[in-house]
């Protein structure tokens, strides 16, 4: 079943949808000028359906709604886009963030840039942010362990996971003597040795997981 969209996200939608008519429209008018053209601000409103008031606004120099929220929104684009890739990096690797850790994050980084330690934003703000950048990302409510266990265990997550294992293998040039599995009652290191029935992994004790 789809999920209806949320208001703010809908009036995101139609604002941006307006500003590409705006733009258009100011292109056209702007291009009947350098041509010596005659296509008054009135017929160019009416031609891409935009309020003539508007137009004639934009040509003056106003900015945009878009501009102007942007210029006043805490983290620019380039900063949410480093906080989105972290977040996805992470749910890739198993590690879905928490709305409320995603807030300390995003306090870390504007207590920084304005080198005020007591300021925060709340996680309201954060809602907002999320919806804004819904196009990459989406929240969902977590389920009984034994369920996601039992979903998990599927070909393709098992294949992506392995993937994944020998990227990061072949990115950090990890050595085998320094693989190894663990669990809760030991971790297995696999520097193997001959052993009367082949050859086994050294297996560490309980102590070991306890260190980790």
């Amino acid at each position: 079943m789809t999920r209806a969209k949320a208001t703010t996200v809908l009036k995101r939608e139609a604002s941006k949808a307006k500003e590409v008519l705006l733009q258009r429209a100011l292109a056209a008018y702007e291009e009947a000028l350098i041509s010596n053209q005659i296509f008054s601000i009135r017929e160019a409103a009416r031609c891409f359906n935009v309020p003539r008031a508007t137009l004639q606004a934009r040509i003056n120099g106003r900015k945009s709604i878009l501009e102007s929220n942007s210029d006043k929104s805490w983290l620019d684009d380039a900063e949410s886009q480093v906080i989105v890739n972290e977040l996805i990096h992470l749910a890739e690797q198993g590690f879905p963030d928490t709305k409320r850790h995603l807030c300390n994050q995003v306090n870390a980084v504007i207590q920084d840039k304005l080198g005020d330690p007591s300021f925060h934003v709340g996680e309201n703000w954060v809602d907002r942010w999320l919806e804004k950048w819904g196009k990459w990302l989406s929240t969902y409510w977590t389920t009984s362990l034994d369920s996601v266990r039992a979903r998990a265990l599927n070909p393709g997550v098992v294949h992506d996971y392995f993937q994944k294992v020998e990227e990061t293998i072949l990115k950090y040039k990890i050595e085998p003597d320094c693989l190894w599995t663990m669990d809760e009652s030991s971790c297995a290191f696999w520097s193997f040795m001959q052993d009367q029935g082949g050859w086994t992994g050294r297996e560490a004790g309980p102590a070991c997981s306890e260190g980790w």
